[in-house]
């Protein structure tokens, strides 16, 4: 059985580093960044599997929560709470873990690694996520757009698989200017 305690944080160090130098490329960070926690094979396999599928997603995210926390935007955010709640909002809308797991698990990484504030911070984006999303996945099978300033984002769900978050650019000016 996976120690998703383990995935977490693994994972949470992997999307640390990559978003430190703003690459992805590095996939043998998971490995480095295991054998720190004595991490076995599957907990490094699904780690890399959350940390790929966050980072793939993070523009849609990041959009999501500079919409949310408009004071704080991801820019102006300390590398682990980015990092935390990228995590915990890719979790919340792919996986079947339930949201209280999701938002605890979130909240003990923050306070472990990041700042005195943190804990309350990311509770504060997090529980604000999950209304908005619950809003959401209540309504009617389909996809469901938030608008944000940088586009919309589309939550798609369709026959209950996992939700997926897409960033639709604003749709151009389409009067050519003379």
């Amino acid at each position: 059985m996976l120690n998703r305690r383990q995935v977490r944080e693994l994972a949470l160090r992997t999307l640390f580093v990559w978003d430190a130098h703003d690459d992805a490329t590095d996939r043998d960070v998971v490995e480095r960044v295991g054998d720190d926690l004595s991490a076995d094979d599957d907990v490094r396999a699904y780690a890399r599997h959350m940390a790929e599928g966050t980072w793939e997603t993070r523009n849609s995210i990041d959009a999501w929560i500079d919409r949310l926390a408009p004071q704080w935007p991801v820019r102006r955010q300390p590398g682990v709470d980015r990092a935390v709640l990228r995590l915990a909002v890719w979790e919340l809308t792919n996986t079947a873990t339930p949201p209280k797991v999701v938002i605890d698990e979130a909240i003990e990484l923050a306070k472990q690694y990041s700042t005195e504030n943190s804990g309350g911070f990311v509770n504060g984006v997090l529980d604000s996520v999950l209304r908005e999303f619950n809003d959401l996945i209540s309504g009617p099978l389909g996809a469901s757009e938030i608008p944000t300033s940088a586009g919309l984002l589309v939550i798609d769900r369709t026959d209950d698989e996992p939700v997926a978050l897409e960033r639709q650019p604003e749709p151009e000016d389409t009067l050519a200017s003379d």
